[in-house]
Formats: C-alpha cells, structure tokens, sequence
C-alpha cells in the first residue's frame, strides 16, 4: 500500500469519478484505475461499486476512508514538521473556534500575526465550543478558541479575555428599559443551540438565580450569534448576546439592552491545546497574539 494509492483513493471518493478523481491529482482515468485495482487486490476487498452512471463507496470502503483521511493528513503534518524544524516559513496552522471568537476575536488579530508570520496559512474550523473540543481531541486541530471551560485533564487552557453576555430586543419594540425576572418568562426568546458557550452561561446565570431555563418563553433556537442578531433586528423576540456581536447595533440604536437587575453575565474566553503536545512555532506566536488582544 503506498500513499499515492491512498492519495488516489480518496480522490476518486470525493469525485465520485475515475476521471476527475484521477485529474484532481494529476493522473489520467487508467492511471488512477490501475491505483484502485491494486489496492483492492492488496486489500482483498472492493472499495467502490462501479456502475455506468457513477462510483459509490462499499461499505467496506467508507470504513476504509476514514483511515485513509487520517493516515494523509498525518502524512502532511509530518512534512509540515520536518519544515518547521529546518527553518522552513511555509506551514499550515489548523485553529478551531466557537463562533464569536471565529467572527471577531480572530479577525481581529490575524493582521499582528500574518505580518509575524507570512508565510503560514491559518486553517480555520468554525463550530460550538462542543464541537470545537471534539476536533481538539482528534487532533484536527492545534489550537482551539472557546467561550466555556474544559472538563478534560488531557486539555490545557488559558483565559484570554472576558466579555459580558446582555439581554437586547429591537430598539422601538419594548419600551421599557429593565424587566424583572418574572417577566423575564414571558418575553419571547430566541435563543442559541444546546453546546454552545453564550447558551452554557445563560443557563448558569438563570439557574444561579432561581430560573429554570425550561421556564422560559422560547420562539425560536438558532444556530449562531448572527442567525440570533438578525432575528432580534425582525422583532422575533429578545436575545441574550455577546456585546461583542452585537456592540454596532447598541451603538447606533438599532438595538436596545434591557437590564434585568440582579442577572449579571459574563464569559470568558479560553485558548486550549492538548497537554503535553509540543506547539509549533506558529501556534505559540498565535498565542501570544491573542493574548495582546
């Protein structure tokens, strides 16, 4: 078995084509079959069902994509750290983030550390804090920015900032400019998705004041900040978000805060890694960039 074999394999499985998996790595059509069929033959198993309108994974075949995806990007990360050791500026920096951190706190920072490191191609993920550490754990990513603690002892973390978390409904639509938290139940809510950090200590804040968040009057759950900003601008209901998303709208009075005594929240923001990896040196200067943030 040989890496071009595996290269070819997952070319054709993401084409789903002899020809254009073949062209994606510069091979003809006979070329890449030969490749498969000597595969298979090692294997002693069928990869692919091939008929005369397409090309379809085996069942056999999808357990063997996913080993093959990780023994590539292996092969690469190994390439890329026989660069880095030698001195070489080019390599690729794979981050993941939680949403409000992949769309300001990174952004923001990215100028600093292109400017230090030009030659280094920063490889963004982009989920919930969830699902975030999960790539963190597989090891598909170096790094990860995340707005929630980590419950795991193989993850080493360090807070990078703190932001507040407020209560904003579209400016015109309540005239009121607090609310006490029994009325706070019967506001229309939007709300975001069950893993995600802003949602995490909404809940903790509640619960910590007596409020069962399933109390609440939920209209609609959503999966980003943005989807939440932009329903709240409709006049769906009342959101608890990140000032960070939403600090235009409250500047300019598109949107308004409503305070709600007694209910403070804030988050903090947290740079994680796995315990005991030696970071590249692009990942160390990404640290010390979102540390001066």
């Amino acid at each position: 078995m040989t890496l071009k074999q595996l290269e070819v394999f997952l070319a054709v499985a993401d084409t789903r084509s002899f020809s254009k998996g073949g062209e994606s790595v510069s091979l003809a059509q006979s070329t890449a079959s030969q490749h498969i069929r000597a595969l298979e033959d090692e294997l002693n198993v069928r990869l692919f069902d091939r008929s005369a309108s397409q090309v379809a994974l085996t069942e056999v075949g999808r357990l063997f994509y996913d080993h093959a995806v990780r023994i590539c990007r292996q092969c690469t990360e190994a390439t890329e750290a026989v660069r880095r050791f030698q001195g070489l500026e080019q390599a690729i920096l794979r981050v993941g983030a939680s949403t409000i951190p992949a769309a300001f706190l990174i952004p923001d920072m990215l100028g600093g550390f292109s400017a230090a490191w030009p030659g280094v191609r920063l490889e963004l993920q982009q989920g919930d804090t969830r699902e975030v550490l999960r790539l963190l754990q597989d090891e598909l990513v170096e790094l990860a920015v995340v707005g929630g603690q980590v419950g795991d002892d193989g993850i080493s973390t360090q807070e990078v900032m703190t932001e507040r978390i407020v209560l904003v409904v579209k400016a015109g639509q309540y005239p009121e400019t607090s609310i006490g938290l029994d009325q706070l139940l019967q506001l229309p809510l939007v709300i975001r998705e069950s893993g995600s950090g802003t949602r995490t200590a909404v809940d903790a804040a509640l619960q910590k004041n007596g409020i069962d968040p399933r109390q609440l009057r939920i209209v609609a759950q959503l999966g980003s900040s943005e989807a939440v900003r932009r329903a709240v601008l409709s006049g769906v209901g009342a959101a608890f978000v990140s000032t960070l998303a939403v600090g235009h709208e409250l500047s300019n009075g598109t949107l308004k805060e409503l305070l709600v005594p007694g209910l403070e929240i804030h988050r903090s923001f947290y740079l994680a890694w796995r315990k005991g990896k030696s970071l590249s040196p692009a990942a160390l200067e990404f640290i010390d960039n979102m540390k001066r943030c």
